[in-house]
């Protein structure tokens, strides 16, 4: 947080461009620390290393007062108390779709149990999760699938490259491997990238 500070102040005497070469810093960046700092103080500084919790109602009524004002996001969320814009945006999403619960942190695990799914079903599952950024619980809920399920193939579709192909399950393929021509695998390909790009 003091680091911070020093390079908010820097930015006073020297201007903006500067600093961002210097430190190699984005502008967006310096200007969430500036709110930050305007409107938390310190604390908002401060890395945060656990979740805070927000009630349903709580995330209603901020979703409903920003629907009023025409302030930017970032600002409006970080007046109200928020690290970011990065949360109020999900909180948006979810209240258009009126499935806004509350949020409570808790282990990466859930109750949920695995279930066995064909790979359009997966590549479907993977789309929505860019679109949601990337919100394992929401798609837990939403496919009645385990977390450890979804983490896992969000991770190998990662790791490779974001091939569509690595969610295809090995032991027992939906589309027999000679069917699956160049041309499904651009639309499967395009189909992420387009979820990538609406997120």
């Amino acid at each position: 947080a003091e680091e911070k500070l020093l390079i908010l102040n820097e930015v006073l005497r020297n201007g903006i461009h500067k600093v961002i070469t210097k430190y190699k810093i984005s502008q967006k960046t310096i200007r969430r620390w500036s709110l930050l700092y305007k409107y938390q103080g310190m604390p908002g500084l401060q890395t945060s290393h656990h979740n805070q919790s927000y009630s349903k109602e709580f995330k209603n009524s901020l979703v409903e007062q920003y629907q009023q004002t025409d302030e930017a996001l970032d600002l409006f969320a970080i007046k109200h108390g928020l690290r970011s814009q990065r949360q109020l945006e999900q909180w948006i999403i979810r209240y258009n779709e009126s499935n806004l619960k509350a949020y409570t942190p808790r282990k990466r695990d859930s109750k949920m149990s695995g279930r066995k799914t064909d790979f359009e079903e997966r590549l479907t599952i993977i789309e929505e999760l860019i679109k949601h950024d990337v919100n394992y619980n929401w798609a837990v809920e939403k496919y009645h699938i385990s977390y450890q399920q979804v983490y896992g193939w969000y991770q190998k579709y990662r790791k490779s490259g974001n091939d569509p192909e690595s969610l295809r399950d090995r032991r027992g393929k939906a589309k027999p491997e000679e069917k699956w021509t160049e041309v499904d695998r651009l639309k499967a390909e395009n189909r992420l990238l387009r979820a990538q790009l609406e997120k």
